[in-house]
């Protein structure tokens, strides 16, 4: 399972990539939260697959608790990773009223 998550996040950063020039370090952002389970297994499949892709693993790493409340990071679900200020698996930016993280 980790494996095929690994991978798709190979294609989608690499499909995300096509035709556009590379800044890893400032386009590529990992959103989180204090407290997301999820954040450790995330991390490391994001860096398995930039190293798939000869990237460097260099990004923003950002938690959410700590943006203003009207940031539309916030609405996101956590961890996400966004390329550009876009989700890379498609998911639209948040719109408010924002969901209080569970």
């Amino acid at each position: 399972m980790m494996d095929d998550m690994r991978w798709l996040l190979v294609l989608a950063l690499g499909m995300t990539m096509i035709g556009k020039p590379m800044s890893v370090k400032d386009d590529l952002t990992f959103l989180t939260r204090d407290g997301c389970v999820n954040t450790p297994d995330m991390v490391n499949n994001l860096d398995d697959a930039l190293k798939a892709l000869g990237w460097p693993n260099y990004y923003r790493h950002v938690d959410i608790g700590t943006l203003p409340k009207k940031d539309p990071r916030t609405g996101y679900p956590t961890p996400t990773v966004l390329w550009k200020g876009k989700d890379i698996f498609g998911m639209p930016v948040p719109k408010p009223p924002f969901a209080e993280p569970s």
